[in-house]
C-alpha cells in the first residue's frame, strides 16, 4: 500500500490488485473515514464491491496490478468513495460498469454494482472505454436502509 494525500480531508491509496487485499482496504477506509463501525459499514461494504469489480474485470487483477482508493468525508459526515482501476485487461472485451437490468437466481456475478446502487445516494464512474476507469459513491453513513 502506497498513501497519498493531494486535499486536506481526503486520503488516498493504491492496493495490490488481488482479492485478498479486499479485507485490508475495508480497514483501511473505516479509518480513513473516522466514522464508528456501524456507520462505516456500508462506506466498507460499498468500497469492497467496487475494488472487487476492478481486481475481477479490469487490469488491476493481472499480475502487478492495482487499485487507487480514495475516502473524503464531506459536511455532514457524508462520505464519498473513489476506486480507479489499472484499465482493461489484454486480449479482453472493454466494458464500462453498469446495472444489469435482470439477474438469474443461480448467477454467480451481477450483483455488486446493484448493492451499491441501494446502499450509495448516488454513484457513477468517469474515465474512457479502453482506459483506466474511476467509478465513484456518495454514500451517507447515517441512512436508514430499512425505510
Amino acid at each position: 500500500m502506497r498513501v497519498r494525500s493531494g486535499r486536506l480531508g481526503v486520503a488516498a491509496a493504491y492496493f495490490d490488485g488481488t482479492p485478498e487485499q479486499v479485507g485490508r482496504i475495508r480497514t483501511w477506509c473505516a479509518g480513513a473515514t473516522g466514522l464508528d463501525e456501524e456507520a462505516a459499514a456500508a462506506v466498507k461494504l460499498v468500497v469492497s464491491e467496487l475494488v472487487t469489480n476492478a481486481v475481477r474485470h479490469s487490469a488491476s487483477g493481472a499480475r502487478c496490478g492495482r487499485v487507487k482508493v480514495t475516502v473524503e468525508v464531506l459536511p455532514g459526515q457524508i462520505v464519498l468513495v473513489s476506486v480507479t482501476d489499472d484499465g482493461p485487461r489484454a486480449l479482453r472485451p472493454t466494458t464500462v460498469p453498469t446495472l444489469t437490468t435482470h439477474i438469474s437466481d443461480t448467477a454467480t456475478c451481477g450483483r455488486g454494482l446493484r448493492l451499491v446502487a441501494a446502499l450509495a445516494e448516488k454513484w457513477w464512474w468517469t474515465g474512457f472505454r479502453g482506459g483506466p476507469l474511476t467509478v465513484w459513491a456518495l454514500i451517507d453513513p447515517h441512512r436508514d436502509l430499512v425505510a
